[in-house]
């Protein structure tokens, strides 16, 4: 933000020197990005009175003018429209360089001599007005320098405003600031308006429709005004801020929006259908033509402002071709209002517009400063463009702000900053800033003022003390550190052992944000109602990206592939442990859950000398899981067909992982449309989430040693036949109970399909190693229990005995 040394004094006295005040305002906060002279580079230009014109011989739209420099009487030749005999006008003397790098100098010009130049407002920098020469105010003397005849020397400061400050995105609000650093007293403009007997009530009308979009809107009106260029010390005062004079209706409220941080806009009252104003949100597909000559194409995103049968301008960006300003108009309709800055930044950031009015709105404007700066513009519209001013104003504000109060204690204050404050100067400084505070004992209870919409925490408070008593002023301390036994947290304690797991199976671990976007449950194929869709909501969301809590981990692994794919890394094995979010409704806390995800992609192995290379496939991602709860002591682990379709995974390759019969996680195949809704057409991905609060019962607390066997095993092969849908897993577990505790391990080595087998069927070959503590065992006890083991499964599947 540009602001101007001269017009922060009008509201703040300033002793000390345009740097020290640079210095002073970013030790508070507000980052000063330059400091730079204005109206300094023009000091020898000269006042000059046209004592007489006469035409140039040679040149019809040329004249020659004797001027008064004060005392000197020169010939200068000017073109200008607008020359005068009496009148007052800068004059550069020969020898005079102009801020656009011309040297002036002593010439003829057409044969006629001129001992210099008059200038207009654009040849000396002080505004874009090119239409003559300045004319000077009549109590201004031959001779006098311009710059001390009308205090042109100035300072202009950049200034690098945080998104958290939108109360210093106005002169007002900088002064505010220097006010409360320098000890200084905030002085504000007086406002004072001659209303006319008409009712503004009797004249317009405004109906909000959208209350959340638009939780305010005031209107005032001007009758009877007269468009025209504005005075020069406001066209001068908006070039000095980096904004273009347009005219003296436009550059009031351009004015008021610099000085109180208050979007305004002016509407032609008479091009008002109905004479009224409704604010709704657009239609969908609905166009609409912006002050610049664009039409847009709108959605329901967008806040319009309305007259009684169209659209007059889009709510705090722009406004419409249909009702602006223009020469002829003389009843002015002008409108304050608060609109919501998530719409007005969604809104903004679709149509492609930014503007300085949206750049305010995106932040968060004060809210109860919008009738004060809407009386303050019809003051200026009154002095600056006549008419008068119809009486009362339009206040549509249903739900009114409360603010909350925030106990701040000196004690934690002071030890927290390392100062020795008394509750006093603490309540000095944030009253400073406009702050309401009163004692509570020895604390203080403290009601921000509503345009300080980053004061929500007693930490926010200490922050204002810290910047006010300066941060170069606080005396070096060492922290005080209380030191308390280290807890054992079983969670942490998991999480670690979990990430040694996953990192020793090859995965890199990733870090996503908690907060995403509400479209990731779309780009899953979420379907309504699924708990992916309860989301919970950011109250002052970074952006429309980050404004849900997270229901899931498998957006920010989606990302993470996304973004490594692009890059090049194809061969990929990524994982995340993490908390998820689920809303249970407005009256209960969020479900929060701890989860293991992880994605895999590209190849397993790599291709050497002495192996090819495969793909990663579902079983890669189906024993990394094994292997997680193997090395989790997790016991009786199956993994089991999925009729329902989970989002995110292919139906048809996806599995339960279940531990004791309950389910604890998924893991398959990522579904190809999800894959094309993140643009990676083509790409194979694998996917597991565990739910690790629903594991942790199962994970057992201790871990039990055992002797090493004394004793041999005794290996047998077993192949059976058995139907398609059996699992190979339900033969595992029937294996193991009938070995009455003699089965050491079981491992499936085989499955075979066609052959002499029906088209129904398939074998499944496995190892079984038998083991005793107790002796070696005979081949006669060994084949009994095989048998047993046989007619069970016989029994229970169906099954038998393959045939050599």
């Amino acid at each position: 933000m540009r602001v101007s040394l001269n017009w922060l004094k009008e509201y703040v006295s300033i002793e000390i020197s345009p740097q020290d005040l640079a210095e002073g305002m970013t030790m508070a906060g507000l980052e000063v990005e330059a400091l730079e002279p204005v109206g300094h580079s023009i000091e020898d230009i000269v006042a000059a009175r046209i004592l007489s014109i006469k035409t140039h011989p040679k040149a019809d739209r040329l004249h020659i003018c004797e001027v008064d420099a004060g005392g000197r009487m020169l010939p200068v030749v000017c073109g200008a429209p607008n020359i005068q005999q009496g009148a007052m006008a800068p004059l550069a003397l020969p020898g005079t360089r102009l801020p656009g790098g011309v040297t002036v100098k002593e010439s003829r010009i057409r044969g006629e001599l001129s001992t210099g130049m008059l200038l207009a407002e654009d040849e000396m920098g002080l505004t874009e007005d090119h239409s003559g020469i300045m004319i000077l105010p009549g109590d201004v003397k031959p001779g006098e320098s311009v710059t001390d005849a009308l205090s042109l020397a100035d300072w202009a400061f950049e200034i690098s405003i945080t998104p958290n400050r939108p109360d210093c995105t106005s002169v007002i609000g900088i002064a505010r600031e220097i006010a409360a650093f320098t000890g200084g007293k905030l002085k504000r403009p007086q406002i004072r308006i001659h209303e006319q007997d008409r009712l503004i009530s009797d004249l317009a009308g405004v109906n909000v429709e959208d209350p959340e979009g638009c939780p305010r809107y005031a209107a005032g009106m001007i009758t009877g005004v007269k468009i025209g260029p504005s005075p020069f010390w406001m066209r001068y005062r908006l070039h000095v801020s980096g904004l273009r004079s347009i005219n003296n209706v436009v550059d009031v409220t351009n004015f008021v929006l610099l000085e109180f941080g208050q979007p305004l806009h002016a509407f032609d009252y008479d091009r008002l259908k109905e004479n009224r104003i409704v604010v709704r949100r657009a239609a969908e597909g609905e166009t609409f033509t912006t002050l610049d000559g664009k039409t847009h194409t709108l959605s329901r995103d967008n806040l319009m402002i309305c007259d009684g049968e169209r659209s007059v301008a889009v709510a705090g960006i722009m406004g419409g071709l249909n009702s602006e300003i223009f020469e002829e108009s003389t009843n002015v309709l002008i409108e304050s209002a608060y609109f919501d800055p998530i719409t007005i930044r969604r809104g903004s950031k679709k149509l492609g517009i930014s503007t300085e009015a949206s750049y305010r709105f995106e932040r968060g404007i004060d809210i109860e400063g919008v009738v004060i700066a809407l009386q303050r513009a019809l003051m200026l519209m009154q002095d600056l463009a006549g008419g008068k001013v119809v009486k009362g104003l339009i206040d549509r504000y249903p739900t009114p702000v409360k603010r909350p109060e925030i106990l701040l204690r000196v004690d934690k204050t002071n030890q927290f900053l390392g100062t020795s404050l008394s509750s006093e100067a603490m309540a000095g400084f944030l009253q400073s800033l406009e702050m309401q505070v009163r004692s509570a004992g020895s604390d203080l209870v403290v009601t921000p003022p509503a345009l300080r919409v980053d004061i929500a925490r007693e930490v926010d408070l200490m922050e204002e003390v810290a910047r006010l008593v300066g941060y170069d002023h606080i005396p070096v301390t060492s922290p005080l550190v209380r030191t308390t036994g280290e807890k054992d947290d079983p969670i942490v304690r998991l999480s670690d052992l979990v990430r040694e797991i996953m990192a020793g199976c090859g995965f890199t671990e990733v870090i996503s944000y908690s907060f995403i976007s509400p479209d990731s449950a779309d780009v899953l194929g979420a379907v309504e109602g699924s708990p992916l869709r309860s989301f919970v909501r950011m109250l002052n969301p970074l952006s429309q990206d980050q404004s849900v809590m997270r229901t899931s981990l498998l957006p920010g692994l989606f990302a993470a592939l996304k973004n490594n794919l692009f890059h090049g890394e194809k061969d990929l094995r990524l994982f995340e442990w993490g908390k998820v979010f689920v809303s249970r409704g407005p009256d209960e806390l969020p479900l929060e859950r701890h989860v293991l995800s992880g994605i895999m992609a590209g190849l397993s192995n790599q291709m050497e000398w002495f192996s090819q290379e495969r793909d990663t496939d579902f079983f890669d991602a189906k024993g990394a899981v094994e292997v997680l709860l193997k090395a989790l002591k997790v016991g009786s682990a199956r993994f089991e067909n999925i009729k329902e379709r989970v989002p995110g995974y292919d139906a048809r390759s996806c599995a339960a992982v279940s531990v004791s019969g309950a389910m604890v996680g998924v893991v398959g195949s990522a579904d190809a449309e999800v894959m094309a809704r993140l643009e990676l057409q083509g790409e194979k991905g694998f996917l597991f989430e565990i739910d690790m609060d629903s594991l942790r019962p199962h994970i057992p607390s201790a871990v039990k040693f055992e002797p090493l066997a004394r004793f041999p095993a005794v290996f047998r092969d077993l192949s059976i036949v058995v139907g398609v849908s059996v699992e190979s897993a339900g033969i595992s577990e029937i294996i193991v109970r009938e070995g009455k505790g003699l089965v050491e391990s079981v491992m499936l080595y085989d499955l075979f399909r066609g052959g002499k087998l029906g088209a129904g069927e398939k074998a499944l070959a496995f190892r079984i190693s038998y083991r005793s503590r107790e002796g070696t065992l005979d081949g006669k006890e060994v084949n009994r229990i095989h048998e047993r083991i046989v007619q069970s499964i016989s029994r229970e599947t169906g099954g038998r005995l393959r045939e050599r």
